[in-house]
């Protein structure tokens, strides 16, 4: 029998019940996986228990949560080659259209359990040096600008309670305040300015919607997107045309496959840098290094977009 470890974020999306992990587990032993359930309590548990797990010689890596508890599993199990198995219980759960995997979580364990490893390109953003250096991976995307600031704004509680709508609300209340500080991306010794810019890995943005539509996770190659609009009334036209599908014919919007790109903040404050990486926000001052990590990761996974 396959020995596996279920690390479980009860907080995302809210409560989990105990009768949908009985039936996870009693799944598991159907198909042949014995799994021992562990629980996060704090950022970065995932990211600690699926490497302690990986060392202690464990067949696969579940995890039951929203995107930033597969992030932060991801993160652990990188460079081990034990295969994360992803299972849909957050809010937004992106990554699970991308992977193809049911909404319920149950229906996609079913499918998991089943599959081969695939291989899984995955992005890193690198920050600050010497002793305060930092590497976070993602899986799906990092970004800076306007849906960072939003990020960062977001109540928990208000998260849990409302899920989608309080990310609107609050969407809506920065876009009225934000003041559009710019960025600059280099990439191959080029600086391209931008209000916002995007580092994809798989096509989808916000749930269904395809913001870097050619991106793949098995191409070994990220894509840059790059919005050099500003104001309000710029803000919500490409907002609307990414809505419709028809940002990629905007004057305003390059998008460019890339390896490696530093960000930096605008001239009067370089330190400056809304970022988020899959759903998170990263607190980290500019400048900032997004590249493609040197190998990817093994994911149990329907379909590799």
């Amino acid at each position: 029998m396959r020995q596996a470890i279920l690390i479980v974020n009860r907080a995302a999306g809210g409560p989990l019940s105990g009768r949908l992990l009985t039936a996870l587990h009693a799944l598991f032993e159907r198909e042949g996986v014995h799994v021992e359930a562990t629980f996060t309590t704090a950022p970065g548990d995932a990211t600690r228990l699926a490497r302690a797990a990986a060392a202690d010689g464990v067949d696969a890596v579940f995890a039951l949560g929203g995107d930033g508890t597969l992030r932060e599993a991801a993160e652990g199990l990188l460079g081990t080659g034990v295969p994360l198995g992803p299972l849909p219980g957050g809010t937004a759960n992106v990554l699970r259209l991308a992977l193809g995997l049911p909404r319920d979580p149950l229906a996609a364990a079913e499918r998991v359990c089943r599959l081969e490893p695939r291989r899984f390109d995955v992005g890193l953003v690198r920050s600050g040096s010497g002793e305060t250096a930092r590497e976070r991976v993602f899986l799906m995307m990092a970004s800076a600008g306007l849906d960072a600031r939003v990020l960062a704004r977001l109540s928990t509680a208000g998260k849990r309670r409302f899920g989608r709508g309080h990310i609107l609300t609050r969407g809506l209340a920065e876009w009225w305040g934000y003041d559009y500080p710019g960025l600059t991306v280099e990439v191959d010794g080029e600086v391209h300015p931008a209000s916002f810019a995007a580092v994809s890995n798989i096509p989808h943005y916000g749930g269904p919607f395809r913001l870097a539509p050619a991106a793949r996770t098995d191409d070994r190659s990220l894509d840059l997107l790059l919005f050099r609009g500003t104001g309000r009334a710029a803000t919500l036209g490409f907002a609307w045309s990414v809505l419709s599908s028809r940002h990629m014919r905007r004057r305003d919007v390059i998008v460019l496959p890339i390896q490696r790109a530093v960000f930096r903040g605008p001239e009067s404050e370089p330190g400056r840098l809304d970022l988020q990486v899959d759903g998170d926000p990263v607190p980290d001052p500019a400048p900032v290094t997004v590249l493609l990590a040197p190998e990817p990761l093994a994911i149990l996974a329907p379909m590799v977009c």
